[in-house]
This record gives structure tokens, sequence and C-alpha cells, in this order.
């Protein structure tokens, strides 16, 4: 039995799909099987895996979604951890013998993730959105990886986690429901029940290009999450979750330009704590807010 499953999901990224592949191929950690979770895709991404003959364990499904891709994978996987990879990122060589000897060593973690760096489509990297990214992770670190830290900022992507497999059985699968911002639903399951390690380092290369999720899809999301999470009885939802949660959603509503739900959650984080007014910009969407629909869908892509 293998001692790492790498799940890799891929929908008509036949031209990003064979980087992202052998990135894991050569990474410098060998007790590794490679699951390819063809999501339905309608382009030649099953042709050009085909070279890979049984290196790869290959599946392919009708079009679900990446949550039902990856909760595919996670049902062949054979390993005691399981790393995620994205089909248009890149694994740096050591990105699994890292993460693998921080699990061995830490019996506490049950996931553990990195930093990343960001590339573009041909693969350049991008030094200032690098650097802002960079500005997120030591912002989390600060503030950790509890429950509620995460219903704030919660920086991390699946190309960059390795998880225990065994953790699975209680926190569960990804959530088909959401079709974006399904791995930070995930995050927030998974601190609930264990604790989330980091190694401060760019393992990962995450790749920036015009047919990823676009912000509405994003912002769909965002509101699923967050009213689930908000749905949810648990002790962990307290005030400040509460509000951090109601935040979210009120970005997530200017963004996709309902005024009236974003005006409904902005009063509701206030009316828990006042300060949130000066959070994520809230006092000038508010006062945006105030002007015609028509006006502010064409302001909101650039006071954002």
């Amino acid at each position: 039995m293998p001692k790492i499953s790498a799940v890799l999901i891929t929908h008509n990224r036949a031209r990003y799909i064979c980087q992202a592949v052998d990135s894991a191929v050569r990474q410098d950690f060998r007790d590794m099987e490679i699951i390819v979770v063809d999501d339905g895709s309608t382009d030649d991404t099953r042709q050009v895996l085909a070279k890979y003959g049984s290196i790869i364990q290959y599946q392919y499904q009708k079009n679900a979604g990446r949550s039902e891709a990856r909760n595919t994978g996670i049902g062949l996987a054979k390993g005691d951890y399981i790393a995620f990879l994205d089909d248009d990122d890149l694994w740096l060589p050591d990105k699994i013998k890292r993460q693998a000897a921080f699990l061995d060593a830490n019996a506490d973690i049950g996931l553990v993730h990195s930093f990343m760096q960001i590339i573009d489509d041909c693969g350049k990297l991008l030094d200032r959105e690098t650097k802002s990214l960079r500005m997120l992770y030591q912002k989390a670190l600060k503030s950790g990886y509890t429950y509620e830290a995460m219903s704030h900022l919660c920086p991390l992507f699946s190309s960059s986690v390795m998880l225990r497999r065994q953790c699975l059985e209680s926190c569960g699968y990804f959530d088909k429901d959401i079709e974006a911002f399904e791995d930070w639903d995930f995050y927030l399951r998974f601190a609930r029940d264990y604790r989330i390690g980091t190694i401060p380092e760019s393992l990962v290369s995450y790749r920036k290009h015009p047919t990823q999720s676009n912000r509405e899809e994003l912002a769909r999301g965002r509101v699923k999450t967050s009213l689930k999470h908000l749905g949810l009885s648990n002790r962990f939802l307290n005030n400040q979750v509460r509000a951090n949660f109601y935040m979210h959603l009120a970005q997530a509503y200017y963004i996709m330009a309902d005024i009236g739900h974003f005006q409904e959650y902005a009063m509701k984080a206030l009316r828990l704590d006042l300060k949130n007014l000066f959070r994520s910009r809230l006092s000038m969407h508010l006062l945006m807010s105030l002007l015609p629909a028509g006006i502010i869908r064409e302001k909101r892509r650039i006071f954002k």
C-alpha cells in the first residue's frame, strides 16, 4: 500500500494537465500513487494523459463538479496521507517529502499546508501577486488556523495541503452542493476536529489564468458556505464567528450587486461589532450602496 495518495482533478484542461502530472511524477518522494479524476472533460484530456500508462490511475466520470471529483479520488485513495493537486497548478519537487515528514513528526496535526507562489498562464513567476499572498499567509499565521480564525481569513488552497486519510471519517468529504469555495467549507469543518499545521515556504506554484472561476462564481460559493455554517448548530458559532460570516456575505453580495442582501448582512455584522465598519472597506461599500444599482455594477469593479 502506498504511503501517499496524490489526487489530481481535471476538467477540460488538456493544456495544463500534463504539467501538473509531471510535477507529481517528479517528486523526491517515491512511495506514492497518482490518481487522476477526469470530471467529464470534452477536450483531448484523455488522449494527452494516455502517455503515462500505468504511472497514473486514470478515472473518468460524468461532469459532477470539483467536489465530487475530489470525493471520487478520495474513494480510490489507498495511502495513509492524501495530497490534492488541481490541474493548473504545480508541485515543487520536495513538496510531498516535506509534508509527509511534517505529519510523521507531528502526530497531533491532521492537515498540513504550505505557502504558494503565483505564476502566470505561461509559468512565469508573478512577484507582486506572490508578495501579496505571502502577506496574507503571515497574517493567518498570527491568527492561527482555528475555526474562528478561518471564518475570517483562510488562505489555504487545495493544491497546497496534505491530510491524514483517517481524519475524513469524522469531518466528511467535500460538499457537492458548493460549486466554488468548496475547499473553504472543507477546511472549516476540518478545523473543528483537528489541528492544522503550516510549512511557511512556497512548495506549490498556483497558476493564475483567464479560465479560472470568476469573481461572481466565487462570490456565490462564499454565500453558500457562509449560510451553511451560520445554519449549523455547533459550539464554535460564537458572535465573532457570526460576524465574520456576515462580513463574507456582505462582501459577496456586494460583488454580485445584490444591494438588498449586502445591506442586510452588513448591518448584522455592525450590530455585533461596530469595528466591522472599518474592515474590508465596508464603510465605502455602504456609501456606494446608496447609489443606483446600475452605477454600482459599473463602479464595484474599481472599488472592490
